[in-house]
């Protein structure tokens, strides 16, 4: 024994003088690969920075040529005494080259002539701005020949950060002007391709940090001073010179300046230096040293890494053994067990070995009584060895076990293993009542998304069946109408009569489609918000003033109170329409004659975004509290008994939920029966302070009307072209245009509407209605094909969408193919006639109304 130890002592001895030899030139050969490395990755840091630095520069050279050039035409547009608007366009045409090349607004420019700002851009306050005292303008006058490059400053209005390029012009006094703002598109984007630990940083002549590339991370102000002020003073010029940054890292510090005083570093870890470049000698014998001292190190430390091999699989086993509460091995064919750990509860009752019949009796005393047959029948001798023999491996289940006064869920198994343990099998039980709960409460959520699902479906085959009756009852008003028009030739007051109702079924069955492609848009989460500013003041009045004259034909009171401070808001119009048309419309339509509806808005100030609040409020037949629990579910429909039928689709009012969830506002509402509804929507709009265009309004909607009204006198004796693939739909608006004295020119398809229209003489045809979906050609590229054909009228022309595609985003489709109106159908005759109008008075057709 002590010849062993003596020999081992002798062994780790060896070992550890070897490891100290072979530790020492590792240290040696360490420290001559990192001076090296150092002294190679100052040359190459260097090299880099220059290289960035000269992007940088071309980058800055862009602008100067682009500013030459502007600084040419400004020169020729004074010599010339260019007016000042004609200066501006040029002037603007330039800025905008610079948009494009550079990617979004980063310039603007402006000159200094006669004393007096030109700008592409005017900006308030132009005529009193002082230049003569900034140092672009000094410099320039200074230096009359050079482009002038000022240092970054604080833009006095809008307080970006920019930088000022400037250059006299040959009259006395005269400068052109460009700021660049620095951190607008592509100004300082550059394309430097670095590795992530790699630190890019490009600083001014003031060493104001301009630009810099890390690890998306904001950089500490003293940390950029810190090295700035190290790169100009030459403290961090030496080949191992580092600085750390504010997480610690130590850093390499290479540089170089740029032409206009600008300086472009660089940090690279230095611990990244030090893994770089190879010299294959050195590596070589740090190689053969680290094989020899891994080698050493492996046989020290082989033993003690056998020791705690073993310590940690005996702590494995302890802990696999502490997940179950109670083990077994159990001689199947001797008939006894082997206690490896018991149940606390069952200590003392028995041995720690013996019969295995008397294990599993005490076991079986504590089986719930629902699973004791079944444990008693699976847990047998018997039922152990014919697994065994049918080579089963593992089997057990889970079952009640008392613990304590109460029964928990018990996981019991046996595990078999042939080459282990011949002859035996493990027994072994765990506490799984906490997994057992839970997935048995999983399966009860299950359950009830299950039955949500078949409630769903329920209620939607309710829905179709119900969509069935109302879309027959309108079909059934138009065929049998039409039969009895056909019938009766001679009466003209009957014939009269009947075309209105046809024209109602065709307006309900229109407003059924509307509601049914609404709810599918909603659900596929193609609905996008198409926010503009509008006054919502007058769009609120113009929306509530055509359900006033529909509640005065029916004897229905209407009053509309709005206290709205900030009207001019950023919202979707279109939807706010959406909504205030479901609930006037439900609101008219679920009331009785002498009902009151009142429409009150409100505003409410809430941080950025102010919140309106739009109250519509009916005295009308109610609805009962048990539907209001299902009111925004779609296809749900209120069926108490009233004084009226039950109208709709059903989707009304999940349309007017999901829209205003789509606009992050709120709604709720209150209701009895033969008491009324009140709807209360709260939506935040951002408000609008200044405004200096035209916004949605009343206006717009008298100007419509005024155009509408002129336009069926306007068309006597006018040229259209109709492209229409359907021959009913053409014959139809052939007929209609012909009634009011139009010439109709009719085309099949896009391409035959372009090439009648190519060779039709010039100003010949004095408008174009156009159908988007048609064989050859459709109306969009039908609309971009004429916009391009090389005649004066091509570019003029008004083309008008008519069009069964009829949401906001087939308006969006033929506005950028170059229409200027759309009018869905069915067609509305006087909208027609009122998109014509307009065209043809220059103005801008106002889009389709909600539900058009």
């Amino acid at each position: 024994m002590e010849k062993q130890q003596r020999r081992a002592l002798n062994s780790i001895v060896l070992s550890i003088t070897t490891l100290v030899v072979v530790a020492t030139l590792l240290l040696v050969g360490i420290g001559l690969v990192r001076d090296k490395m150092m002294r190679n990755t100052q040359q190459m840091g260097m090299s880099l920075a220059e290289s960035y630095a000269r992007e940088t520069q071309s980058r800055l050279d862009g602008f100067a040529r682009v500013f030459d050039m502007a600084w040419m035409y400004t020169i020729r547009g004074v010599d010339a005494n260019m007016s000042e608007e004609r200066m501006q366009e040029g002037m603007a045409e330039y800025q905008q080259n610079v948009h494009e090349l550079f990617g979004g607004h980063v310039a603007d420019l402006y000159a200094v002539i006669g004393g007096q700002i030109v700008a592409a851009n005017p900006w308030t306050g132009d005529g009193v701005y002082d230049y003569s005292d900034t140092d672009w303008y000094q410099r320039a006058l200074a230096s009359p020949d050079e482009v002038i490059f000022s240092d970054v400053y604080e833009e006095a209005i809008t307080g970006d950060q920019i930088f000022t390029l400037s250059k006299a012009i040959d009259t006395e006094g005269d400068v052109l002007v460009m700021d660049v703002y620095i951190n607008q598109g592509d100004v300082l984007d550059l394309e430097i391709s670095l590795p992530s630990t790699y630190h890019f940083y490009l600083f001014d002549t003031d060493g104001r940090l301009l630009y810099r590339l890390i690890d998306r991370q904001a950089t500490d102000p003293a940390y950029a001073e810190q090295l700035i002020s190290g790169v100009r003073d030459g403290s961090l010029f030496a080949y191992d010179a580092q600085i750390t940054d504010p997480k610690g890292v130590a850093r390499g510090v290479y540089y170089a300046e740029m032409d206009n005083g600008w300086t472009v570093v660089m940090t690279i870890p230095i611990q990244e230096v030090l893994m770089g470049e190879k010299d294959p000698v050195i590596y070589s014998l740090i190689g053969v040293a680290l094989i020899a001292f891994v080698t050493l190190l492996f046989m020290v430390v082989r033993n003690i890494l056998n020791l705690r091999r073993l310590a940690e699989t005996e702590k494995t086993i302890r802990v696999l053994s502490d997940s179950f509460f109670a083990i077994y091995r159990v001689d199947f064919e001797a008939g006894t067990y082997r206690a490896i750990k018991t149940s606390p509860d069952l200590r003392g009752t028995f041995a720690e070995s013996g019969d295995y019949d008397m294990l599993l009796a005490q076991v079986k005393k504590r089986v719930h009584p629902e699973a004791y047959a079944e444990f008693e029948q699976d847990f047998s001798l018997k039922s152990i060895a014919q697994r065994v023999k049918e080579n089963v491996l593992d089997y057990g289940g889970d079952y009640q076990r008392m613990f304590g006064g109460s029964y928990h869920w018990v996981n019991v198994r046996t595990i078999y293993q042939k080459h282990i343990l011949p002859g035996e099998v493990i027994l072994c039980f765990k506490d799984v009542d906490v997994e057992k709960r839970q997935q048995m409460q999983h399966m009860m959520i299950l359950q009830e998304a299950l039955d949500t699902a078949k409630t769903s479906a329920k209620a939607r085959n309710t829905f179709f069946n119900t969509m069935s009756h109302d879309m027959r009852t309108p079909l059934n008003a138009v065929i049998g109408y039409s039969e009895l028009i056909r019938r009766t030739p001679g009466d003209a007051e009957k014939v009269t009569g009947y075309i209105k109702k046809v024209e109602f079924a065709a307006k309900q069955l229109l407003m059924l489609i509307n509601d049914i492609l609404e709810m599918a848009k909603l659900e596929a989460g193609k609905s996008a918000l198409d926010v503009k500013e509008f006054n919502l003041n007058e769009y609120l009045t113009e929306v509530c003033e055509m359900f006033r004259a529909q509640a005065e034909r029916q004897q229905k009171h209407f009053e509309l109170s709005v206290q709205i401070k900030d009207p001019v808001v950023k919202g979707d119009s279109f939807k706010i329409g959406q909504i205030m048309n479901n609930l006037l419309s439900n609101a008219l339509k679920y009331s009785c004659e002498g009902a009151e509806i009142k429409v009150e808005a409100r505003q409410f100030d809430y941080q950025k975004h102010s919140k309106f609040q739009i109250v519509v409020a009916d005295t009308g037949i109610g609805m009962s509290e048990e539907f209001l629990n299902h009111i925004f579910e779609p296809y749900a429909r209120e069926t108490h008994f009233t004084p009226r039928t039950t109208e709709g689709t059903g989707l009304g009012m999940p349309i007017v939920k999901s829209l205003v969830q789509q606009m992050s506002g709120e709604i709720t509402v209150e209701s009895a029966v033969g008491k009324g509804s009140r709807f209360t929507v709260t939506l935040p709009l951002e408000v609008v302070e200044q405004h200096d265009g035209p916004v949605i309004g009343a206006a717009a909607g008298e100007a419509s009307g005024e155009a509408a009204a002129e336009a069926a006198g306007s068309l006597a004796g006018q040229t259209i072209l109709v492209a229409e693939d359907n021959e009913l739909n053409m014959e139809i608006v052939t007929e209609l245009l012909t009634m009011s004295g139009v010439q109709v020119i009719g085309a099949a398809n896009g391409a035959e509407a372009v090439e009648k229209f190519q060779r039709s003489a010039p100003y010949s045809v004095d408008a174009i209605l156009m159908d988007m979906q048609m064989p050859v050609l459709d109306g969009c590229g039908a609309a971009r094909a004429i916009r391009r054909l090389d005649r004066p009228d091509a570019a003029v022309v008004p083309i008008v969408a008519v069009t069964a595609n009829a949401f906001a985003e087939d308006v969006d489709r033929t506005t950028a193919a170059g229409m200027n109106a759309h009018v869905s159908k069915p067609i509305d005759m006087d909208r027609l006639l009122e998109a014509l109008a307009l065209c043809w008075a220059g103005k801008t057709p106002p889009a389709p109304a909600p539900g058009e």
